[in-house]
């Protein structure tokens, strides 16, 4: 008789979970890369219109200032949105981590199982082979004395 591990579907649904969990991290990786690309983006755009405008000698202060505080705006909003990106990430690893966890308990404990099955199955074994010597030895000393009696 095979091993029938009575949780196995919830092991097929931690590791489905850990699937789950690596593939979140991955796209909160990607996230995070795309934030980073944006801030930086919206550096060089603020550097090159630093450079442009005073190349220009100032000669549009007041749109020279509009523009550069929508371009710090810019940058502030893109750095929180990096930050937030960050802390995505760190909080898929976790759940990856624990995932990961409560799948190797499971494992643990499916192992643990199949090793105790696959013991009582030996002490099984052994019982009968036991019960089979005993019969063979009743039935041999009992023909012994048939014939003792003859």
């Amino acid at each position: 008789m095979a091993f029938n591990f009575r949780l196995e579907r919830v092991l097929t649904i931690r590791r489905q979970a850990l699937e789950t969990a690596r593939l979140a991290v991955i796209a909160a990786q990607a996230e995070l890369i795309k934030a980073q690309k944006h801030v930086e983006t919206v550096k060089m755009e603020l550097k090159e219109k630093h450079d442009e405008l005073i190349e220009s000698n100032y000669a549009m202060a007041e749109n020279y200032l509009r523009v550069i505080k929508s371009l710090d705006d810019k940058l502030a909003q893109a750095q929180r949105e990096l930050l937030q990106r960050e802390q995505d990430l760190e909080n898929k690893k976790h759940e990856l981590i624990e995932a990961q966890k409560k799948l190797e308990a499971l494992e643990k404990l499916r192992e643990k199982q199949e090793e105790e099955y696959i013991l009582e199955e030996s002490r099984l074994e052994q019982r009968l082979t036991d019960e089979r010597v005993t019969m063979k030895f009743a039935n041999d000393m009992y023909a012994n004395q048939e014939e003792i009696e003859v």
